[in-house]
C-alpha cells in the first residue's frame, strides 16, 4: 500500500495504489496509530476494491477521536487490533474491536533492567 502526505494539507493521507495481487486474501494493515480512522479505512478500501477478501486492522495505539467511531463501525474490516497504551473510549466497545495487553512486555522489560538482562532480547525471536 502506497500512501501520500501533501505537505500543504495537514493531517491528510491519500492513498494511491495497492501493491501486489490481494484478489481473495486476508490482508492485515499495520499502522502506528489510529486516530479518526479516515486513513486506515480508505487504506481498507483500496484493498476491498482490489479484491481482498477480508482486511484486519493491527496498530500500536488507537486513539479514536472524532468520527472514528462511525468509521469502524461501518467500515468492511473484520477486526481491529490495538494495545492497551490508550484506552479505547465507551463509544467504541465494538465487537469487532480487540485490545491486546502491554502489560507482560512492560514487566518483562523491567525485569530486565533490574536484573542487568538485555532489553533488547524483548525483540529477538526464540
Amino acid at each position: 500500500m502506497h500512501k501520500r502526505r501533501d505537505k500543504d494539507v495537514a493531517n491528510q493521507v491519500t492513498v494511491h495504489e495497492v501493491v501486489g495481487d490481494v484478489k481473495g486474501r486476508v490482508c492485515v494493515l499495520v499502522d502506528d496509530m489510529v486516530d479518526t480512522g479516515g486513513t486506515i479505512c480508505a487504506a481498507a478500501d483500496a484493498l476491498f476494491a482490489h479484491g481482498a477478501e477480508d482486511v484486519i486492522v493491527t496498530a500500536t495505539h488507537g486513539i479514536l477521536s472524532g468520527p472514528a467511531a462511525d468509521r469502524l463501525k461501518n467500515s468492511k474490516v473484520s477486526e481491529f487490533v490495538f494495545t492497551d497504551t490508550l484506552p479505547v473510549p465507551g463509544a467504541l466497545e465494538l465487537d469487532k474491536i480487540t485490545v491486546l495487553s502491554i502489560a507482560p512486555t512492560i514487566a518483562r522489560a523491567v525485569r530486565e533492567v533490574f536484573e542487568d538482562g538485555s532489553v533488547t532480547s524483548l525483540f529477538e525471536e526464540h
